[in-house]
């Protein structure tokens, strides 16, 4: 299978870990957003995350048994890089006091690395049912970008997201 990267074709050792790679996108992002609903102080935004976070789990969920299909094995976990990013999101939040604009920027930036591994997987030697799911799943996940890359354009020119209120 080819794959194609800044106009370079690549070998791609198998669908399945093609597939394989892209579950691990998908729970890195869950798990992006997860980390993103608890830091976030406005209930609005964490609905959003909360979400965004489903729809990883679903995507990652289908992706599995698309690979199951394929009688590949499939992976469990996320990647390392994507344990650090959470990683630097819960810094980042500490340092900021969870600021609303800093967490939706890590989302923006997470998003905007998913929407590529589906853009590059897109353009790949891939059988028509397994190219329909990740071309399907690509376009929600750049539909998510563009969500978050709104709302980091309201927080940069100043729009507030109220912290929720504390009840005694």
């Amino acid at each position: 299978m080819k794959h194609e990267a800044g106009g370079m074709t690549q070998e791609v050792s198998s669908v399945p870990a093609l597939l394989n790679s892209l579950i691990e996108v998908c729970q890195d992002g869950e798990q992006g957003y997860l980390t993103a609903a608890k830091d976030v102080e406005n209930s609005e935004l964490a609905s959003i995350f909360q979400h965004y976070a489903e729809q990883r789990a679903k995507f990652a969920k289908e992706l599995t048994s698309e690979v199951d299909r394929l009688c590949g094995s499939a992976v469990d976990h996320g990647t390392v890089s994507g344990l650090i990013f959470r990683g630097w999101m819960n810094v980042k939040s500490a340092l900021t006091g969870s600021s609303a604009g800093a967490v939706i920027a890590a989302c923006e930036t997470g998003e905007d690395s998913a929407a590529a591994a589906f853009e590059n997987a897109a353009h790949t030697d891939i059988p028509g049912e397994t190219r329909a799911i990740i071309e399907r799943q690509g376009k929600q996940i750049r539909e998510a970008h563009g969500h978050m890359l709104r709302l980091k354009k309201e927080a940069e020119s100043g729009v507030t997201f109220p912290k929720n209120e504390v009840t005694s």
